[in-house]
C-alpha cells in the first residue's frame, strides 16, 4: 500500500508525540508500506522549525527519509499542480494532489495518513 503522509502525522511520529494514533504508528513502522511525502511537507517542517513551533532537527528529517528505502519525496511538479483540488488550502491541496498523481497517473492504490478535518471532509481520497 502507498500512503501519502501529512505533515503533522510525520512530525508526531518523529517526536513520538502521544497524539499519533496507534494505527498510524503501526502503518508508519511497517516496512512493506511505501510512504510518499510531498515536497510541501518538507517545506512546512522547515518553516515550523524556523518559527520555533517544533523542535525537530531538519537535517535529521532529511537523513531519515534518505536512509529509508520505502520513503519517497515527491516534487511539486506540473502533474501535482494540475491535480490540486479546489476547496482546500494550498498545503493540503498539494498533499492531496500528490496522492491523486499516484492514483490516477501511476495507477497505485493510495491512502492519506492525516488528522486534518478539511482533507477528511473533502472525501477525495481514502484517509486513515
Amino acid at each position: 500500500m502507498t500512503y501519502i503522509v501529512d505533515t503533522h502525522i510525520f512530525i508526531w511520529f518523529l517526536d513520538k508525540n502521544k497524539r499519533l494514533k496507534p494505527d498510524h504508528y503501526r502503518i508508519l513502522t511497517k516496512r512493506d508500506n511505501k510512504f510518499v511525502f510531498s515536497a510541501i511537507v518538507l517545506a512546512e517542517i522547515k518553516h515550523l522549525i524556523s518559527q520555533k513551533r517544533i523542535t525537530v532537527n531538519f537535517k535529521k528529517v532529511i537523513e531519515y527519509l534518505g536512509a529509508s528505502e520505502n520513503c519517497i519525496i515527491y516534487p511539486v511538479d506540473e502533474d501535482v499542480v494540475e491535480n490540486m483540488p479546489e476547496g482546500l488550502d494550498i498545503h493540503d491541496a498539494l498533499i492531496v494532489a500528490t496522492g491523486l498523481v499516484y492514483k490516477n497517473i501511476l495507477g497505485e492504490e493510495v491512502k492519506i495518513l492525516t488528522e486534518d478535518n478539511e482533507i477528511i471532509k473533502s472525501d477525495i481520497l481514502p484517509v486513515v
